[in-house]
């Protein structure tokens, strides 16, 4: 999977199953009418059982530059609000997920259906929140490496 280039993502979820945030790679567009898209997490992963409770989370697209972020987020033994702090400035969506202020952006997803597919399920979400972030640019992961890409102006906020 090293030969496989893929956008940083951190996921967070929020609600009555409790706080969690991870970083993943594993996230693609799956349709633009109805915006949705998916994320793949593996079932022994503390967010999988938060999040399909939960029935939300946020997909915060990392900006270039934001390597630390990613990292903490996939630090084992650092608590929910240590990875958040270390994220930044940090929003609350509409539906209460967290969503990263200086990410490339924030999309807030309600979960229509979990898939199981070998040691992961496969989470798909509807669009349901797009706010543009601080971040510029993107950042990728390549080769067991970080590579910052591009460095277009944010979009504008809009809501799906």
């Amino acid at each position: 999977m090293a030969a496989l280039p893929a956008a940083v993502n951190i996921i967070t979820t929020d609600g009555a199953a409790g706080r969690q945030g991870m970083t993943a790679t594993a996230v693609c567009s799956v349709s633009d009418e109805p915006a949705s898209l998916l994320v793949c997490i593996n079932r022994s992963a503390r967010i999988h059982d938060m999040l399909r409770d939960n029935g939300r989370f946020c997909v915060n697209v990392l900006a270039a530059g934001q390597d630390g972020v990613s990292g903490a987020f996939s630090t084992r033994g650092l608590s929910i609000d240590e990875r958040l702090a270390r994220a930044g400035s940090v929003i609350m969506l509409e539906d209460g997920q967290p969503a990263l202020a200086e990410a490339q952006v924030a999309l807030g997803c309600r979960v229509v259906q979990v898939i199981e597919a070998g040691t992961h399920s496969i989470f798909i979400g509807a669009v349901e929140q797009v706010v543009s972030g601080q971040g510029v640019g993107a950042l990728a992961y390549y080769g067991r490496a970080y590579h910052h890409l591009g460095g277009a102006a944010p979009m504008a906020d809009a809501c799906a």
